[in-house]
């Protein structure tokens, strides 16, 4: 809702950069509950990131964080904020918009 109302377009690109984030911890708090569930009978013998890379990765996890948005508000193919490598930058200053 608060980036339809937006008020200009760096207010809304850091409402959209917020947002992405916050549904990428979402799914990664959805994917270390899973992880604790099926690792518990094994007496968790695999790190979280090792399960990431023999498991979830298999599954196409890494995919979907890869392509992370908000159908709504953007072209998912064309917004760099749906890249993982672009959301973990540094955004103390003002966005870079076209990360590789």
């Amino acid at each position: 809702m608060q980036i339809k109302s937006g008020k200009s377009e760096k207010e809304v690109q850091q409402l959209l950069l917020k947002s992405v984030q916050y549904l990428e911890r979402y799914m990664y708090l959805i994917l270390f509950n899973s992880y604790l569930h099926l690792e518990k009978k094994n007496s968790w013998q695999r790190s979280f990131t090792t399960w990431m890379q023999q498991v979830a990765a298999r599954a196409g996890v890494y995919d979907l964080l890869n392509q992370l948005g908000f159908s709504e508000f953007e072209n998912l193919r064309d917004t760099p904020l749906a890249r993982l490598r672009c959301r973990w930058r540094d955004h103390c200053e003002p966005p870079d918009y076209g990360c590789f």
